[in-house]
């Protein structure tokens, strides 16, 4: 080897370890700086703590005398509204509060309660294909649907567990509500003590089933079996409008039920093969109602009932007409959802991410910080009324360790309405708690407190990033010249 060639040799080492050394020393300084671009996340969080006073709400409205929280919204705003039914109520079915009612508590003979439940069991426990034998106490029974077109059930034959909930609910069918009980239990009186049961469950407490289709059955002089087909005595279902109304909100949550409650008509092929047609008794009340009616049921027995759910200016409701007159129960649900309409608004009570004063937090080893609303809430009020009792109670879910991640329910704001109603609104912290007290959370700690420095850090180190880059191209260039003059100098030695 030439001395020429080894000079060149130690300094191209001496040049490597230079280098190598400004690209160690470049990748080092970008790593402080990376790990300190991190409180650029959180240095809009740092939000330091407030010192909050007792929650208090503004209140168009003096506060009334206490309200029993089986009141309805109607003792305070009544709507101006008439029905032809003895007994009515409307339900705000999402927090199950009464808008207004008229005799629903009194105790009802009512068959609409019976097919419903009827109708709930089936659809929880049998799939819509399910094939239905017709019994001869099922074909031997009178049935309205007959007169309204719909084939008489004859012993032997098979129906869809589709066909006969559209029948049942439809038609007001009692013939389908004993198939179904019977396919369900094998006898009618074994589905009754089913019905019941399903009926404590809900929380139904003043109703009373003895038959499957709600038709009085007859019973022992001493009523001590209400199965019993050879007594004297005849014994009708007995319920409220409130259970009722307990009833249709979870009609209207099965997704089975509520699609048949929810249809106006429908085209189905039975055994035959014979394609009919099926028109609910109400079928232009959706129409009429401008669709606010999603769902309905109507019987026209010894008392006419009318059960509906649906939407009002923005309000889920139930409504229920029992002892009414048949030609009016259009006219007469119309009218209820008009009253709801013009007397009744849903209002924003608290906006995501807005801060809660009415509370403090912090954690185990001394860190405060402030609280935040976790999600929107609304409620439904008289209109020009808010409704809202003024103070605002507190409920912490304490004590809290680190880490305490944004969005974590910590604790629940409860606000009071005048009816009574409890509102539970979840609350999470106003920022993101680090893990431990640590040498780098106290450093972050610190860039938290100074926004201006990160926005600074974060700039350097986009620009120490592309001077890296600069350098890694520049040096790369080098070390590809370099090979070249390594191979050309062993050729040139050939």
């Amino acid at each position: 080897m030439t001395p020429v060639m080894a000079q060149e040799q130690v300094q191209g080492r001496k040049k490597a370890r230079k280098n190598g050394i400004r690209t160690g020393i470049w990748l080092l300084v970008s790593l402080v700086v990376i790990v300190s671009g991190i409180a650029s996340d959180i240095a809009p969080l740092a939000i330091e703590p407030v010192a909050v006073a007792a929650a208090f709400l503004p209140v168009s409205v003096e506060p009334g005398p206490d309200v029993d929280l089986d009141a309805s919204i109607a003792n305070l705003t009544t709507p101006p509204v008439s029905v032809s039914g003895t007994a009515m109520l409307v339900l705000e079915s999402n927090r199950s509060r009464i808008l207004f009612e008229q005799n629903s508590a009194i105790t009802l003979d009512s068959s609409v309660s019976a097919k419903l439940m009827t109708a709930l069991i089936a659809s929880e426990q049998l799939k819509p294909e399910t094939m239905i034998t017709i019994s001869s106490v099922t074909a031997d029974m009178p049935d309205l649907a007959v007169s309204k077109g719909q084939p008489a059930l004859k012993t032997g034959e098979k129906y869809s567990f589709e066909y006969l909930l559209l029948r049942l609910v439809f038609y007001d069918s009692d013939a389908a509500a004993v198939a179904l009980a019977e396919q369900i239990s094998g006898e009618e009186s074994e589905f009754i003590q089913l019905m019941n049961s399903k009926a404590q469950s809900l929380d139904m407490l003043a109703t009373t089933f003895v038959s499957s289709s709600g038709r009085a059955m007859m019973v022992d002089s001493d009523g001590a079996d209400p199965t019993d087909t050879k007594g004297q005595e005849t014994a009708p279902a007995a319920t409220t409008l409130r259970d009722l109304a307990r009833l249709v909100k979870a009609a209207s949550q099965n997704k089975t039920l509520s699609s048949a409650l929810t249809r106006r008509n429908e085209y189905l092929v039975l055994p035959g093969p014979t394609v009919i047609s099926l028109h609910h008794q109400l079928e232009t009340l959706w129409t009429l109602s401008e669709d606010r009616v999603s769902g309905a049921f109507f019987s026209n027995k010894s008392n006419a009932a009318t059960v509906t759910f649906g939407t009002a200016n923005g309000i889920a409701i139930i409504t229920l007409i029992h002892g009414g007159r048949a030609s009016e129960a259009i006219d007469d649900t119309v009218a209820l959802y008009n009253a709801v309409g013009d007397s009744f608004e849903v209002a924003t009570l608290v906006e995501a991410g807005d801060h809660f004063f009415g509370g403090q937090e912090q954690t185990v080893d001394g860190e405060a910080f402030g609280l935040i609303y976790l999600k929107t809430i609304t409620y439904v009020r008289p209109k020009g009324q808010d409704y809202l009792d003024s103070a605002v109670q507190y409920q912490s879910f304490g004590p809290f360790t680190r880490p305490i991640l944004s969005g974590a329910v910590i604790g629940q704001a409860i606000f009071k309405l005048l009816d009574g109603t409890t509102v539970a609104v979840d609350v999470g912290p106003d920022r993101q708690i680090l893990s431990s007290v640590t040498l780098i959370d106290r450093a972050l700690k610190q860039l938290q407190g100074n926004q201006n420095l990160t926005i600074v850090l974060l700039a350097t180190l986009i620009l120490l990033i592309i001077v890296l880059a600069a350098k890694v191209l520049i040096n790369l260039t080098r070390l590809i010249k370099l090979s070249f003059l390594i191979l050309f100098e062993i050729r040139s030695r050939r």
